[in-house]
């Protein structure tokens, strides 16, 4: 409507999921590493069709099967390619519930098995899926925090996103880490020239994630977002407050404060969107995300936002030129309707004429307001330079 293209001209200000967003959403997994040897209770009776070192890999699919995020598919894709579509092996008796998502963390569930027990699975971030369980025990429990910290880093390092797996059964209070994993989700060709040519705007781009910032850091290096605006290791909420931080901020001459958009594509990303002045979802994304947003990109390109920017601002610059066209025009044309040059000439404009030159002064500014279905996209270029055609 009126009011989203009003803003999104004013837009000086824009934040960027990393996930889905930034990145293809299409993430594979790269290393798995397991921590938990071949004598820990949890490799008994566990379900005949997992190979060495899949231990991980099951529990993390039993809880991401369920989950619409793109790095839950990554973990479900490769427990199909590793022993079928029954991932969960409910063929061999096992029983997920319980199934709990804890957005910004990661997700919960219930694993059971005749012989092999019951226990309670975390898969996401180290501080979360690493907590101790304090409801079974009177005082603070230090968390197993520092199991996989090297290798997480390396993983990391690496630009995949490192995820925690762990395990307690009913009535222990530590959680096990059974093993981390990294995913892999390419950046999308688009991401980098996108950034530049949002830049050559004169816009702000910022990136908001809940990674860890090394992984984040690796990703803004490589679509070209200064180490300076990124906002790493956050919630959800705290993506919506980084959108209320930013719009405080006042423009250069302190006549306002800023407009800023949100792009994103998951739940995670929905109170942003709707707190931002203009929210930008990928069409490819969650639902909750879809309907927070004002705009949806279709095709899911990120060259789409700038497209849908510059053609705000194509149509505020025709809105302004309609105006001022029309009050130049009536200013001059209102004199000689009243009279003007008779006390001069003794000649005075035929009423009919009078009508006439009114009707023009409304026809033309809809035939310059028709003139916008004309309006060709600019092509962006992999260095981010916008040909207006």
């Amino acid at each position: 409507g009126g009011a989203v293209l009003e803003n999104a001209h004013a837009v000086d200000t824009i934040i960027f999921d990393k996930t889905g967003t930034l990145t293809t959403g299409r993430a594979v997994l790269g290393d798995l590493i397991e921590f938990v040897d071949s004598s820990h209770q949890i490799h008994e009776q566990r379900p005949s069709k997992l190979g060495k070192n899949k231990t991980t890999l099951w529990l993390a699919a039993c809880a991401e099967a369920g989950s619409e995020h793109p790095l839950a598919l990554a973990i479900v894709n490769a427990a199909k390619g590793a022993w079928g579509n029954d991932i969960v092996c409910s063929n061999e008796g096992v029983v997920v519930s319980n199934y709990e998502i804890f957005p910004g963390e990661g997700v919960e569930c219930k694993i059971e098995k005749v012989g092999w027990g019951c226990r309670w699975v975390r898969v996401g971030k180290q501080s979360w899926a690493c907590e101790a369980d304090k409801s079974n025990f009177a005082q603070d429990y230090l968390p197993d925090k520092f199991t996989g910290t090297i290798e997480m880093s390396d993983l990391r390092s690496k630009g995949q996103v490192g995820i925690y797996v762990t395990a307690m059964s009913d009535g222990e209070v530590k959680r096990t880490v059974v093993g981390i994993m990294g995913i892999v989700d390419p950046i999308r060709p688009d991401a980098k020239s996108c950034v530049r040519a949002l830049t050559n705007l004169g816009i702000e781009v910022w990136m908001c994630t809940g990674d860890h910032n090394v992984t984040a850091q690796a990703v803004a290096s490589q679509v070209g977002i200064d180490d300076s605006t990124i906002c790493s290791n956050v919630k959800p909420e705290e993506k919506a407050d980084l959108v209320t931080r930013l719009r405080k901020r006042r423009v250069y001459n302190g006549k306002r404060n800023r407009k800023v958009a949100m792009v994103g594509d998951g739940i995670n990303d929905a109170v942003a969107l709707a707190r931002a002045d203009v929210g930008i979802a990928i069409g490819a994304g969650t639902e909750v995300a879809v309907e927070a947003a004002n705009i949806v990109l279709i095709r899911s390109n990120l060259h789409d936002v700038v497209v849908a920017l510059h053609l705000s601002r194509v149509v505020f610059h025709r809105i302004w030129w309609n105006f001022f066209w029309a009050m130049g025009y009536n200013t001059l044309a209102l004199p000689f309707a009243a009279g003007v040059l008779y006390p001069f000439t003794d000649w005075t404009l035929p009423p009919a004429f009078a009508g006439l030159m009114m009707a023009f002064s409304s026809v033309s500014v809809v035939t310059s307001s028709l003139l916008l279905r004309f309006y060709t996209k600019p092509h962006i270029d992999d260095e981010g330079n916008i040909d207006d055609g």
